[in-house]
């Protein structure tokens, strides 16, 4: 299993599985134990062969390809999500929060088409409806 983190070196995302070396420049990764943000993007024909931009808390975590799951280790505390796609930047950012009663924060990423501009829209989601990660 591999989890999507920013190395705190070279401020770059990354998947690390088993390594807490960071792909990129070879500084330690220490990857935060208590919570988890995953996130499923479900397929769509409109922007499947854009990858959607992460970013929490304006920080970019990389992306997420059409009908991709990607996991996101986080300590507790509270987390603005936002997404993009190519050009555009609407997103409907919820705001996240991980407790140790609720450590994993399960959502569903899909495209709302627009006339002028699709938006991204980011849901909770159910667990057991969420694909096996791979």
């Amino acid at each position: 299993m591999s989890y999507r983190v920013v190395c705190p070196k070279c401020k770059k995302a990354a998947n690390v599985s088993g390594s807490t070396t960071c792909p990129s420049c070879g500084a330690q990764i220490d990857i935060p134990q208590a919570g988890m943000i995953q996130i499923y993007r479900m397929g769509n024909f409109i922007g499947g062969a854009a990858a959607a931009g992460i970013y929490i808390n304006g920080v970019p975590y990389g992306h997420v390809g059409n009908r991709s799951t990607v996991q996101i280790p986080l300590p507790f505390g509270t987390y603005k999500l936002h997404m993009t796609m190519g050009m555009n930047r609407r997103c409907n950012d919820p705001e996240i929060t991980l407790t140790p009663e609720k450590p994993v924060a399960y959502l569903k990423m899909h495209i709302r088409m627009g006339v002028f501009s699709n938006t991204q829209v980011i849901e909770p989601a159910d667990p057991a409806s969420m694909p096996p990660v791979e």
